[in-house]
């Protein structure tokens, strides 16, 4: 990067955060129902041509609370695929397509000053196989 400095991402806000209310755990103790996961994200937006910026997540890599936005400029980019992943377990989904804004804004590398909402978007397919429960 030139002389400017790094802006935090949304799992970084998240990493340095204090939780209140719980504990950051393992992908296995947060959803201990799935079995297996593929998670296909396709990003859009500043310095990205098209929907060209693609990854694929599984339980093997998950990525962790927050998918980050890859804009250079944005503070606090990207989405909380733990919050989706959550409303799919709690309605027992095993399939969704959705699209993300970006939570982010484009604005200092500290994060102090706003300049514009970050317009990144993000279009993602989530493919759940649940554990076998015994009767």
């Amino acid at each position: 990067m030139s002389n400017h400095r790094k802006r935090l991402k949304a799992s970084d806000v998240f990493r340095e955060s204090k939780h209140v209310f719980g504990k950051k755990v393992s992908f296995e103790e947060a959803f201990p129902e799935i079995e297996d996961i593929v998670i296909s994200v396709e990003e859009s937006g500043r310095k990205i041509n098209k929907w060209n910026y693609k990854h694929t997540y599984t339980k093997q890599n998950f990525p962790g609370e927050y998918i980050d936005c890859s804009n250079p400029l944005c503070y606090n980019g990207g989405f909380s695929i733990g919050k989706i992943l959550r409303d799919m377990v709690k309605e027992k989904l095993t399939e969704l397509e959705t699209l993300e804004l970006c939570q982010g804004y484009e604005g200092s590398p500290k994060g102090k000053k706003y300049y514009k909402k970050c317009l990144n978007q993000f279009k993602i397919r989530v493919s759940i196989k649940y554990k076998k429960t015994a009767k």
